[in-house]
């Protein structure tokens, strides 16, 4: 699979960069929830149209994404992997059918436009004809992570390092893309070492200062979320505010009050 190289920017392609996503932020931000909505979906797809010539890195977050991908495209032909399709048959929410159709292109199974290549083609047998197929396309898509890394003796934490060093992922999204690169490596019976066999992900809580943690209630880890709040959330950004009238206005009073601040910045002439 051809990549895209990274590229090295300079300050002012950087700074012209920075300006037109604040340019398309800013005008997003609405004063009803349906308004709201669809200018985070518009404005994720042309931050995702602007961030197009960036290097593809290794897919995170859940493997019973891909296994109900697997399963349906074995199960039935697709022409084309939309969002929509993403949202209606896999994952609900908006930013998660991002990822994984970005995983989906990592791993070589769909174009840029969403569009089956045929290495997707090849994973719609099952058995040992799908392992094979399988094995061939982790094998090409992490090309990188094999030449460095000696998987059949690996420690977690030497490819923790590599993800970190090499996409720029923090510790949290190189666990989750580990997770996921050990679950490709099972399925398509790449020998691995006992440690990633047995890799599981940290669970972490929220910590809170001393002062101010309740040791009476349960603390959240990353995984839960509170029902009582609305969340937007992307790779480039996320915000809650809580399901009340007041509440709402006063969070679009201040992001848009943030956001002109911000626009004047980045927009005024040096």
């Amino acid at each position: 699979m051809v990549r895209k190289e990274k590229s090295s920017k300079s300050p002012e392609q950087d700074e012209r960069f920075q300006r037109k996503i604040a340019e398309q932020l800013a005008g997003r931000v609405g004063t009803s929830a349906d308004e709201i909505e669809k200018g985070v979906k518009g404005f994720i797809e042309k931050s995702s149209e602007a961030l197009g010539g960036l290097e593809l890195k290794p897919p995170y977050r859940r493997p019973s994404w891909y296994n109900k991908f697997f399963t349906i495209i074995q199960e039935r032909s697709v022409d084309t992997v939309s969002l929509e399709f993403i949202r209606l048959n896999i994952v609900s929410s908006t930013s998660e059918a991002y990822k994984l159709r970005a995983g989906l292109r990592f791993l070589g199974l769909i174009d840029s436009k969403g569009h089956p290549t045929n290495k997707l083609l090849s994973l719609r047998v099952t058995g040992d004809d799908f392992k094979r197929n399988l094995k061939r396309i982790v094998l090409d898509s992490y090309s990188d992570l094999f030449k460095s890394i000696v998987v059949e003796r690996a420690k977690p934490e030497s490819i923790t390092n590599f993800m970190v060093e090499r996409y720029g992922y923090g510790r949290r999204l190189a666990e989750e893309a580990i997770a996921l690169f050990v679950y490709f490596c099972l399925n398509a019976e790449i020998t691995l070492s006992k440690e990633l066999q047995e890799f599981q992900i940290p669970i972490r809580t929220i910590e809170r200062p001393a002062h101010v943690r309740k040791t009476t209630k349960r603390e959240k880890t990353v995984e839960e979320y509170d029902e009582s709040f609305a969340t937007l959330k992307s790779d480039l950004f996320s915000f809650s505010v809580k399901k009340e009238l007041s509440a709402i206005e006063l969070a679009r009073e201040q992001i848009n009050s943030l956001l002109d601040y911000w626009k004047k910045r980045l927009t005024q002439q040096p």
